[in-house]
């Protein structure tokens, strides 16, 4: 039994070994140290996406709520010392990723209850999130800027300041790992932050908000949280003149949208988007390995739901027959079920609508390409209440087409061979999208040539997914602004500051 208090209430949420919920849990807003109710006492609600079942609620708040929030943490900026105190800041975070490993389980319990992903990956989600608070945590007393002697008598101090209010717009598919990846910059440059999270994944945010309560270490206000609608919450962040930088991770359109609402003050802005990525499987690579980073890739545990999951898979026509024969026959023995259970490989969709939209697309792919295997919505009686999809490959995919294009965000693997190596260029530039690609071969020299001529902001070689707090992940055309983790995703969060002096 786990049980997951709430802030100053007595109500709980009790999830039993079959994790029905006996007592709704109502999560209340963040802000300046204080937990607070929407001004129009609306709520939200979170569904178990493996049986439809309402787990917890949160606060709806209104444009008037976010502004609120959003003149508080210009306050606290502006008060506290937060910014000039390096080493506070480092404790803080270290703290913050202390507390968290000790709730790992209660926190992925919570996780898959709303968003429907496996137990082991939520635990491993939330690993990762504390990987990223220690690393920021050493690099928050590593700030550094530079001086530079311009003449005899003149001199410049370049400094790395924060910016002020940093607002982060949570996704619903990794509501840890990636708040955090945008909140511990932030926070390690000195900025103080408005988080908005998913508003069907609010509660594993919104435990986290509890133990930044709890964490002495971080003064009140330095972060603060606020539920509610992306169109009203989300936008209100972005257009406010007092904050000062957004970092969101999402689709493409809305980032776009979000860009479009802080251009009117020129705000900064660091944005993680859609992705479509290419993992291009040459005929000279290790065959069994190449079969398992395709599989791997297609992110088929997540339900194929992050933004870098490599959906195209281009296989070289010397291999492709082979090759697809074996990953079907891996894909129908995989086991789609609820995310609690041990024994599941592919958990649910996150909802009704996106379940919806994954079968819209393999619908409209039946008229294209090839359908290999799946292509169904699990009616049978252990899925009926859920958003189950049935793992799907299409073969033979028109590099144009909207299978090949568009980002389904659902268990759809489309299939395309191709010739030689600028066959293979071509085809995996032909997107909008330059979040990730992967190119699989024993030769190093060929894996060099094309990594170079293939537009994206990571390329792995004979490996998929490997994203580390360390190395930087940006994103090429409409996959993205800025760059995420590593040294440059502090430096997103600061402004640069020159100040000259002439001497003598």
């Amino acid at each position: 039994m786990v049980s997951l208090r709430g802030q100053n209430r007595n109500e709980q949420l009790h999830i039993s070994s079959c994790h029905k919920v006996k007592f709704m849990q109502v999560y209340r807003n963040y802000v300046d140290g204080h937990w607070t109710e929407s001004e129009s006492g609306e709520l939200m609600y979170s569904v178990n996406p493996a049986t439809g079942q309402k787990v917890l609620s949160s606060q709806k708040s209104s444009g008037n709520d976010t502004k609120a929030a959003i003149d508080a943490s210009g306050e606290v900026y502006e008060r506290l010392q937060w910014r000039d105190d390096p080493s506070a800041r480092a404790k803080a975070l270290w703290r913050l990723a202390e507390k968290m490993r000790g709730n790992v389980k209660e926190l992925a319990t919570l996780m898959t209850l709303e968003n429907g992903k496996l137990l082991r990956d939520s635990q491993g989600e939330l690993l990762g999130t504390i990987d990223i608070l220690e690393f920021y945590a050493g690099l928050a007393r590593a700030v550094y800027g530079r001086s530079v002697n311009l003449s005899p008598t003149s001199m410049s101090v370049l400094l790395r300041e924060p910016l002020g209010v940093v607002g982060v717009i949570v996704p619903w598919n990794g509501p840890m790992i990636l708040m955090i990846r945008s909140l511990a910059p932030a926070l390690a440059a000195g900025n103080v932050a408005l988080v908005k999270p998913a508003s069907i994944t609010s509660g594993v945010t919104m435990e986290f908000a509890k133990m930044v309560d709890a964490t002495e270490e971080i003064p009140k206000g330095v972060i603060n949280f606020i539920t509610g609608p992306g169109g009203i919450v989300g936008e209100e962040m972005a257009e406010n003149p007092k904050v000062n930088m957004i970092s969101f991770t999402g689709d493409s359109g809305t980032g776009k949208r979000i860009m479009e609402k802080a251009s009117s003050h020129l705000k900064k802005v660091s944005l993680e988007l859609g992705g479509k990525s290419p993992n291009v499987i040459l005929e000279d690579a290790d065959y069994t390995k190449a079969v398992r980073g395709a599989i791997t890739g297609a992110a088929f545990r997540y339900a194929s739901q992050i933004c870098y999951a490599g959906t195209r898979l281009l296989v070289q026509s010397t291999v492709h027959e082979k090759m697809k024969n074996e990953i079907t026959q891996i894909v129908r023995g995989m086991k789609v079920g609820d995310g609690m259970r041990n024994d599941t490989e592919i958990p649910p969709v996150v909802s009704e609508a996106q379940m919806e939209r994954v079968l819209s697309f393999i619908e409209t792919g039946k008229e294209h390409a090839e359908l290999v295997t799946g292509g169904r919505r699990l009616k049978d009686e252990q899925f009926s209440r859920g958003y189950f999809v049935e793992p799907t490959i299409f073969d033979r995919v028109a590099p144009e087409s909207p299978l090949a294009q568009q980002e389904i965000f659902g268990p759809v693997l489309s299939i395309i061979p191709f010739g030689d190596d600028d066959d293979a260029v071509r085809i995996a530039n032909q997107s909008h999208y330059g979040l990730a690609a992967a190119i699989w071969t024993n030769d190093v020299n060929r894996a060099w040539r094309l990594a170079k001529r293939i537009k994206a902001g990571t390329v792995w070689i004979n490996t998929y997914g490997n994203i580390r707090a360390p190395a930087e992940f940006p994103g090429y055309k409409e996959s993205g602004l800025g760059t995420m983790l590593g040294l440059e995703g502090l430096l997103e969060c600061t402004q640069m500051k020159n100040i000259n002096f002439e001497i003598g």
